[in-house]
């Protein structure tokens, strides 16, 4: 059993897309959002599977919700599954599948959940066995997770996953991913991101075919701006700054060329680039989020 969470590439917080949205819907051109750790409550509903129709101006998005909670001996030991599995497409479902499996078996050396669930590929996987997913989720957290850390003296270990889709046009649905893990120590692993899904292959995307290729290097420059200024630093002056903090040197020194890109997604604010825990930031600065208005 680990004693120290592996960082989750996934999602913490219920910074859902409306937090995004609010922040930054007033802003003019290059203006930046910082994540600034909101808190994450667990469901207060349990043990929920409902079809839920999310509409972006037109575009539905058919979904399930599965809502999942259980604990033992006290509220500071418990698993909790907020999710809203897809009905049209299972690309999708296998996604969000894997990103549980992933935080869950950041608690253990063992692989755990589901053995329909390939480490290496991402599988189809259809609304009702999401359900199946999501129970033999819950089912291994409070049968191995939370017994071994009470026999380890862990005074508390809890997972809380919360995924749901955000924004979709004709081409694109993004999905929210937020997680937030706890397993004794000073504090937890918490960590969101924004992830877009080409709307019929399921193919998760990334900055090289969400942006055009005419258009990176823009991008990727307007993406410094706004980071820079949301420090009150000039780009010269705030690569100087991130590069020190993360030891770089030489030829390992980030530039406007190969500064790091670690989640970007699409919405109808724009490209919203979020970074997890420690990647461009000491933790103290939680997940930071930025946008890059998409130019006409």
């Amino acid at each position: 059993m680990k004693r120290n969470i592996l960082p989750i590439i996934l999602t913490a917080s219920v910074a859902s897309f409306a937090f995004i949205a609010s922040s930054c819907g007033s802003k003019s051109e290059n203006s930046y959002v910082e994540y600034d750790g909101e808190q994450f409550f667990k469901p207060t509903m349990h043990n929920i599977v409902a079809d839920t129709v999310f509409d972006y101006d037109g575009t539905k998005v058919e979904t399930t919700r599965i809502s999942r909670y259980d604990s033992i001996e006290d509220s500071n030991n418990f698993v909790s599954l907020n999710i809203y599995a897809d009905i049209t497409n299972g690309k999708i479902n296998g996604a969000i599948a894997k990103y549980i499996e992933e935080a869950v078996n950041s608690f253990s050396t063992d692989t755990i959940v589901s053995h329909e669930i390939s480490v290496d590929t991402v599988p189809t996987i259809d609304a009702a066995r999401m359900v199946n997913v999501a129970d033999t989720t819950i089912s291994y957290f409070t049968t191995h997770i939370i017994p071994q850390a009470l026999s380890d003296s862990i005074v508390a270990v809890n997972l809380a996953i919360d995924v749901k889709p955000v924004w979709a046009n004709s081409y694109y649905v993004t999905y929210s991913m937020a997680s937030q893990a706890y397993y004794g120590g000073a504090h937890g692993d918490d960590d969101f991101y924004l992830q877009t899904f080409d709307a019929k292959s399921g193919r998760p995307m990334g900055f090289y075919n969400l942006v055009q290729a005419s258009q990176q290097d823009a991008v990727r420059e307007q993406l410094l701006d706004v980071i820079s200024r949301s420090h009150d630093m000039s780009v010269e002056k705030y690569l100087a700054s991130v590069n020190e903090w993360a030891g770089n040197q030489g030829a390992d020194l980030w530039t406007e060329q190969t500064f790091p890109i670690a989640h970007v997604a699409l919405t109808n604010q724009g490209y919203v680039f979020c970074y997890p825990k420690y990647t461009i930031a000491p933790g103290s600065d939680g997940c930071p989020v930025y946008i890059v208005l998409v130019k006409k």
